[in-house]
């Protein structure tokens, strides 16, 4: 599959991908799926040694019913448009704006040239699930500082979860219940560092697909470190006078969790992810 992206019947895809920064590919190891304001517009599978083309049409109103659920790769590319119109419209009626805030953040620390090469961390995956393992967002820190950078193994693992907006903080998907699953995941040394190979390897094949700018050839190959993780909360658009955040933070028990646990905060406005403006919440 990645030979037929590269240069194939998927290379049309591939090149749209990239000319088009609403566009996200992302790999999920036997399909990928191409994601678009933080929907999946395309998921493309090999079936019976061809590929796949499919398209949710779920997302489709009655002025949108006509289009195929089956493209070819020729189809989806010149009637991308359209497939993206569809979504509009779905978007309007049912805002996803957590998933959508998520693939803007990966672009930007990803592939928008010299600000992207510049933050301390890059985007490996986004909605990540494997069995009860579930993330927002997997990065890569790896410190933009010349000699660090330049070091394809002083590279450690983040995880990230995104709120959106304080209604997110509410229900019970709240910070604690977040950090006992970080936690549950964290503690089986053998599955970090399995993934931690697997996650290496999708950044890897995304830097060969050209969609991580600012890395040459020498820095392709990476390897996160399974030691020292980090877990990232990321509040998008929270109301400094609303009690809820303040409230929610104070009842973190750092202590409790063996991986440092921090706040991103934007560098004035923007979405780049720094390490220097990473606040850690401490134990009292």
């Amino acid at each position: 599959m990645l030979n037929a992206f590269l240069s194939g019947e998927l290379s049309s895809l591939l090149e749209a991908v990239k000319k088009d920064d609403t566009l996200d590919l992302e790999l999920r190891g036997d399909s990928v799926n191409i994601y678009y304001r933080g929907g999946s517009i395309f998921k493309i599978e090999e079936i019976n040694n061809s590929f796949s083309i499919s398209f949710d049409t779920n997302y489709c109103t009655e002025d949108s019913a006509s289009l195929s659920r089956n493209p070819s790769p020729a189809e989806a590319v010149s009637n991308l448009p359209f497939y993206k119109q569809a979504m509009d419209w779905w978007f309007h009626k049912h805002p996803k704006y957590e998933r959508e805030f998520q693939q803007v953040i990966a672009r930007e620390n990803n592939n928008h040239g010299k600000i992207s090469n510049g933050t301390d961390y890059y985007i490996a995956d986004i909605e990540f699930a494997d069995g009860s393992a579930r993330f927002d967002m997997v990065a890569l820190k790896w410190l933009s500082n010349g000699a660090v950078r330049k070091d394809t193994s002083r590279i450690s693992l983040a995880l990230i979860e995104v709120k959106y907006g304080d209604g997110a903080l509410k229900g019970t998907a709240g910070i604690e219940k977040h950090l006992e699953d970080f936690q549950a995941f964290l503690s089986d040394r053998e599955k970090v560092s399995d993934f931690c190979r697997d996650m290496s390897l999708v950044f890897s094949q995304k830097c060969r697909l050209g969609l991580v700018d600012g890395l040459n050839e020498r820095q392709y190959d990476v390897k996160i470190s399974s030691l020292d993780p980090e877990v990232i909360f990321l509040f998008a658009n929270h109301d400094p006078e609303s009690k809820i955040l303040p409230a929610l933070l104070k009842e973190v028990e750092p202590d409790k969790y063996p991986f440092p646990i921090l706040v991103a905060n934007a560098s004035y406005m923007g979405y780049g992810l720094y390490a220097e403006q990473m606040k850690q919440i401490k134990g009292k």
